[in-house]
């Protein structure tokens, strides 16, 4: 390429610049870690989201379950089983008034609103 129409102060193409690579290898780490941050921050609010609702859902759903199948219990707890006899998800429990918990029904991971349940369906 001539002088004239490279402009003065652009230095020569020597093809220099193909050797090695772009960044640093301590620039990639930063970036790296900066890319996996930001993912986090986009990603953890949307699961504790979903973490908080399927915990309610499963508070109210045992509620109903626990006034319907256990008269003599003074309370209902939830908590997730990832290995729970029926698979996992979140068991549904009666809290007698001694403080014994029952299992009662195990409600899915994402529990909906209590279904039904007729009498030769009740756990025993």
């Amino acid at each position: 390429m001539s002088d004239e129409l490279r402009g003065l102060d652009d230095p020569p193409d020597d093809g220099s610049r193909d050797e090695g690579p772009v960044y640093g290898a301590r620039r990639r780490r930063v970036l790296r870690v900066t890319v996996l941050v930001a993912l986090a921050a986009l990603v953890l609010p949307l699961v504790l989201s979903v973490w908080g609702q399927a915990q309610s859902a499963a508070a109210r759903a045992c509620a109903v379950y626990v006034e319907r199948f256990s008269a003599d219990a003074v309370g209902s707890r939830v908590s997730l089983d990832l290995f729970a006899e029926g698979g996992p998800g979140w068991v549904c429990s009666a809290v007698s008034p001694g403080g014994t918990e029952t299992p009662l029904a195990n409600l899915g991971l994402l529990p909906g609103a209590a279904r039904p349940i007729g009498p030769d369906e009740q756990p025993t």
